[in-house]
Parts: C-alpha cells; sequence; structure tokens
C-alpha cells in the first residue's frame, strides 16, 4: 500500500463521523416539549374564556409552534386567525395645552404599563371597562375609561392634557341696572299705595256729603262731615304725592335701565366712585316729596 493511500485511510475515521453528526443536527431538530404545547393550547381555551384575549394569544404562539405536534400546531394556527379577528385595537393621542398633539406621553391600562409613547400604532386590548391614566412630564395624570367591545378595531382615543385657558365672558349686568330696578321697584310701591289713599279720600269724601246734605244738614252733621272732609283732604294730599313718588321712581328707573352700559366698567379714577343711593319720599298734610341722596367716595 502506498503512503499517499495509508494517509487518506488515517483520515477517513474522523471525516465519517463528523458528516454523521451533521447529518443527525439537520435532520432531527430539537422539538417542544409535548406537555407544554398541550398546556398552552388549555390554557388559552380558559384565558379566552375570561376575555384576556391578548394573554390567550400569547399561548397560542406557544402551541402552534412548528416544534410542537403536528395536530396541535395546526390547530393552534387556525385559532389565533378567529382569535385576532376577536381583539380588539384602540389608537391613543393625547392634546396638549396649545391643543397640539403630545408624544412622550406614557399610558397606563387598570394601573399596569400599556404604552411609553403616543406614535399613533394601533394597540392590541382585552375587551371590557378599562381604566386608561395619561401622564406627560409636569403634568397630573388624567385618568379616561373606557369600554372597549370584542371585535372592534381601531378605536380613537384621545384626552386634553391640559385645556387652554378661557376667559370667562364680561359681566351684563352692572350696578346701574341694580339701582335701576331699586327705584322701579319704590315706584310701583308708591303708585300702589298712593292708589290705596285715593281710594280712603273718595271714601271720606262721600261720607262727609252724607253727613250734611245741604238742605237738611244739623250742627251735629257739620261737625261730623268737616272731620271728615278734613281727612279726606289728608288722604288725597297723601295719595297725591304718593303718585308723585311712584311715577318719579319709574321714570328714573326705566332712565337708569336704558342707559346702562353692556358690561361692569371700573369706574374713572378721577371720578367719585357711589357706595349708595337713598330715595326718600317724605309727607305733610299739605303734600309730599322725595329726597335722592348718595353716599360718595
Amino acid at each position: 500500500m502506498t503512503p499517499a493511500r495509508q494517509s487518506l485511510r488515517s483520515y477517513l475515521p474522523p471525516l465519517v463521523s463528523a458528516v454523521l453528526v451533521a447529518s443527525l443536527t439537520t435532520v432531527t431538530p430539537a422539538r417542544a416539549d409535548d406537555a407544554t404545547c398541550y398546556a398552552a393550547s388549555e390554557r388559552e381555551i380558559n384565558l379566552r374564556k375570561e376575555g384576556k384575549l391578548r394573554e390567550a394569544r400569547d399561548q397560542l404562539v406557544i402551541c402552534a409552534a412548528p416544534t410542537c405536534p403536528a395536530d396541535v400546531s395546526a390547530e393552534c394556527g387556525r385559532r389565533i386567525g378567529v382569535l385576532n379577528a376577536a381583539l380588539p385595537t384602540v389608537i391613543l393621542s393625547a392634546t396638549d395645552a396649545s391643543g397640539n398633539d403630545a408624544l412622550a406621553v406614557t399610558v397606563a391600562i387598570d394601573g399596569a404599563p400599556f404604552a411609553t409613547k403616543l406614535d399613533g400604532l394601533a394597540l392590541p386590548i382585552d375587551p371590557g371597562s378599562h381604566t386608561l391614566t395619561f401622564t406627560i412630564a409636569g403634568k397630573p395624570p388624567i385618568d379616561k375609561t373606557v369600554l372597549i367591545r370584542e371585535g372592534e378595531k381601531d378605536r380613537h382615543i384621545n384626552v386634553a392634557l391640559a385645556a387652554p385657558a378661557q376667559s370667562s365672558p364680561p359681566s351684563r349686568w352692572t350696578t346701574q341696572k341694580t339701582l335701576a330696578l331699586a327705584s322701579a321697584g319704590v315706584g310701583v310701591v308708591g303708585l300702589g299705595v298712593g292708589t290705596a289713599f285715593g281710594v280712603i279720600a273718595g271714601s271720606d269724601a262721600s261720607t262727609a256729603k252724607n253727613d250734611c246734605p245741604a238742605a237738611t244738614c244739623t250742627v251735629a252733621g257739620r261737625v261730623s262731615a268737616l272731620s271728615e272732609h278734613s281727612s279726606a283732604t289728608t288722604a288725597g294730599n297723601v295719595s297725591t304725592a304718593l303718585f308723585i313718588v311712584g311715577g318719579v321712581g319709574v321714570a328714573a328707573g326705566v332712565v337708569l335701565w336704558l342707559t346702562s352700559p353692556t358690561a361692569e366698567k371700573p369706574p374713572p379714577a378721577t371720578a367719585p366712585a357711589v357706595s349708595r343711593l337713598h330715595l326718600t319720599p317724605s309727607f305733610t298734610p299739605l303734600g309730599g316729596s322725595m329726597m335722592l341722596s348718595g353716599d360718595f367716595q
């Protein structure tokens, strides 16, 4: 045997061993534990019943692996398609104080981490009622409760992290309008009381005529008639004064109301400020009057 053939024979056993090892490694892949595959399939069924679709899908990924038994892998692969159709998805967004989209926002679902940023992508979520907590640096977190329905896809959920400040509209009620109502109220009361005194004056005048008829007036009747006439005169004067007060009050109220500004404005620095106004009626047997006064600062 030539030296060359002896050298080739010396290398042949190691070469055959290497080929056999490579063949066995390629032909026989490592299989997943069958018990793990079956257990994952069973857990998916229970999680599906509990509405925990995201966890159920994770179990289907395990049992659908090609290293699981063929029948289990095929069944889990089929159920993945069914579950993906039922699994809801949401698209989260938030706006800042200027109304712009906020990106550096973290979101928790029922207290557990859910999203580390808002990028516009659809995120899978379990059906049911959830509390989403949106948090951005420097702002208090905002909770939003939502009801997610099975099979609902790409539902948009937005929160305003800080709404722009809005100034309240100026009040249309003014001090002058308050004075207008007060003046008109005094006027209405004056007219009402004046009417009552007018009725009394008329009644006393009628009684005086009955007590002392022109043809048969007695001394006693004349005395009684004079008393009734005096009472009628006094009531008439009071009625007249109250009508004047009432008329002036109502007129002043109308003028104050019509000339009132549409919104309250601070008085000029050089103008005196009125703190209180007084409307004081006074009466005498000869008539009446009304005094309008005020306290100025």
